[in-house]
């Protein structure tokens, strides 16, 4: 039997010079001439996707192609950690749970497969050191100004003077 080396379907006649299914011009090859092309769909790993997550919140949804989604956790994790730091971890570890059920819901057909971009990978670590650094000098600007008040109320002039009762004197 001979198939259609486009679409794979196999072909009425053994003399065809078109393919019935797809149009595709054939050749007169012999079927054991013809390579057998096996597609395998892309998979994602979600094992690499929940480490991505744990190393950067968020990193892991843009592994599976969702940048929106993991820019939203990271975003999440920060504003967590600086106003407490317990819901910063937990949307942290929520971040890593995505991330790796995403991959599994993909692989298994279960949503539609986007592709790893490697642009936004790039653009989002570039934004998340942006983003990082961003906050680290706000945050060391308000410590600053923080130990610069307390400084000012402890100069010398602030300091009452002790006087000695008058036995001390000499």
């Amino acid at each position: 039997m001979k198939y259609c080396p486009e679409c794979g379907k196999s072909l009425a006649s053994e003399t065809a010079r078109f393919c019935e299914n797809c149009g595709a011009k054939l050749s007169n090859a012999t079927p054991s001439d013809q390579p057998i092309v096996v597609i395998t769909p892309e998979e994602k790993n979600p094992v690499l996707a929940a480490v991505c997550s744990l190393f950067v919140p968020g990193f892991g949804q843009v592994y599976d192609g969702k940048m929106a989604r993991g820019f939203a956790i990271f975003i999440g994790t920060v504003i967590g950690l600086i106003c407490l730091i317990v819901p910063g971890i937990i949307i942290w570890l929520f971040g890593v749970y995505d991330a790796y059920s995403l991959a599994k819901k993909m692989n298994n057909n279960e949503i539609p497969f986007i592709p790893t971009k490697t642009a936004h990978l790039i653009i989002y670590i570039v934004l998340v050191v942006i983003i990082s650094v961003i906050v680290f000098a706000i945050l060391a600007l308000i410590a600053l100004a923080t130990f610069a008040s307390h400084e000012t109320a402890l100069t010398p002039s602030a300091i009452p003077t002790m006087t000695l009762p008058p036995f001390f004197t000499p």
